[in-house]
């Protein structure tokens, strides 16, 4: 038997009661055996997914899919869904920069492995985001190369490589300390284990894994940093020794790579904070990274569990279904930095949340045919006449919210008949 949520109240003081509960009933509803099973298999099977057809083909994983983003009702729309994911959100002539809805493109982008010819397997564990690096102060990195030789570099944009070791954007192992009595460095360097969620490198190089939201971390490993007696005598890797090119001084220091000279001496290894070596800081992602947008499964899941409480919500009330999504897109939206006019306009593309403001304002149904830009200077109206300003910012705060859906509930039940006075209207807008 599926999860059914407890709801003895309509109107404002069932919302009220759902909001009280709401932490229970989530938490009851993500535990329960069918959830845990739509989401095992989702977690077990999306890591194969390498095309769009290979996702619409899978029921069970496109029902998280859609689910995540509200789109459970398109389920049976293959082709249209197909086409969303195959055509990505990179070219401005996508169909998911095109529609009004913006579900759509939510759902290309959290997918758009697709579009870029992936797997979630790979891009989600890449890390690429969480490593990107920078050495502040002294040192190199000791990597070894694709022909086994040894390199150094200051460049610490470094990812999960395919046998989990870290490497860098070239594919080179980065080196470890795995001896503090004399420094000496491993070449072996620092793997990541398969079931690690996330990870992170400390200013000290120290590398910790992290297997479950909130856990503790596991020290995986520490990052050495190397530096040399000159390091101006350093000759650029697979540069010509006997031309310019051989020159260090004409390239990019924070970029090359390097390989020690007589001149320059032996490397000598240490950690970083420590003997005058630098430290490591979080780097800015390189384009490359901040494009992939890296797949997040626990993300996906997260979504879903919330959008599927809201269905079972609105298959007994649908009202309240509807203001459980405003409450958490506006909060979204409002705090997004769009102009105030595109948030207004997102609001109207908008069918759920349309229809709470559209009802809280008092709107006939014939209203969303009016021109677009007359239906934005009645929404300013309104919102500054019933909340004080004509902006959406406003409903960044919780009891602006709370207000919006407190005037959409009680014009709901005027409006579906319970039979209110309109003296009893007023105090229900006005009172508790």
């Amino acid at each position: 038997m599926s999860f059914q949520p407890v709801l003895p109240l309509t109107g404002y003081a069932g919302w009220r009661f759902l909001e009280r509960t709401m932490e229970r009933q989530q938490e009851a509803f993500n535990n329960s055996p069918a959830t845990r099973k739509e989401l095992d298999y989702f977690a077990s099977n999306i890591g194969k997914v390498t095309s769009a057809d290979e996702l619409v083909s899978d029921y069970r994983l496109l029902k998280v899919a859609l689910g995540a983003f509200g789109l459970q009702d398109e389920i049976g729309n293959k082709y249209f869904i197909k086409k969303v994911l195959t055509e990505g959100v990179d070219d401005k002539g996508a169909l998911a920069n095109k529609l009004a809805d913006k579900s759509y493109y939510k759902l290309a982008e959290a997918f758009r492995f697709i579009s870029s010819g992936g797997s979630a397997a790979a891009i989600e564990k890449d890390f690429a985001s969480e490593l990107s690096l920078k050495i502040e102060g002294a040192g190199y990195l000791a990597v070894t190369t694709s022909t086994g030789g040894v390199a150094y570099t200051r460049d610490a944009s470094l990812k999960r490589g395919a046998d989990g070791q870290i490497v860098t954007a070239e594919g080179y192992t980065v080196a470890s300390v795995t001896d503090a009595s004399d420094e000496k460095i491993a070449f072996s360097g620092v793997t990541i284990p398969d079931l690690a969620k996330s990870v992170s490198i400390n200013d000290k190089g120290q590398v910790y894994g992290y297997f479950e939201e909130g856990g503790q971390g596991l020290l995986l490993g520490r990052l050495a940093l190397s530096s040399f007696a000159d390091e101006e005598s350093l000759a650029v890797l697979g540069a010509d020794q006997t031309t310019e090119e051989a020159d260090a001084t004409l390239v990019d220091r924070e970029q090359a790579y390097f390989v020690a000279t007589e001149e320059s001496g032996k490397p000598i290894a240490g950690r970083p904070l420590q003997d005058g070596f630098g430290s490591f800081v979080r780097g800015e992602a390189v384009e490359a990274v901040e494009a992939q947008q890296a797949f997040d499964t626990e993300t996906i899941a997260a979504a879903f569990l919330t959008r599927s409480f809201e269905v079972a919500v609105g298959e007994q009330d649908d009202s309240m279904r509807l203001a459980l999504n405003i409450d958490r897109e506006l909060a979204t939206l409002s705090a997004g930095d769009m102009s105030e006019d595109a948030k207004w306009f997102s609001i109207m593309g908008s069918e759920p949340m349309r229809a709470v403001f559209d009802t809280a304002f008092g709107l006939p149904n014939s209203f969303a045919s009016l021109d677009l830009d007359r239906q934005l200077d009645v929404y300013k109206t309104r919102a500054k006449a019933m909340f004080g300003e004509a902006s959406v910012v406003q409903f960044s705060d919780d009891a602006m919210r709370d207000k919006l859906i407190k005037l959409y509930m009680v014009r709901t039940e005027t409006n579906t008949g319970a039979g209110y006075s309109s003296g009893q209207i007023a105090l229900r807008l006005l009172g508790g």
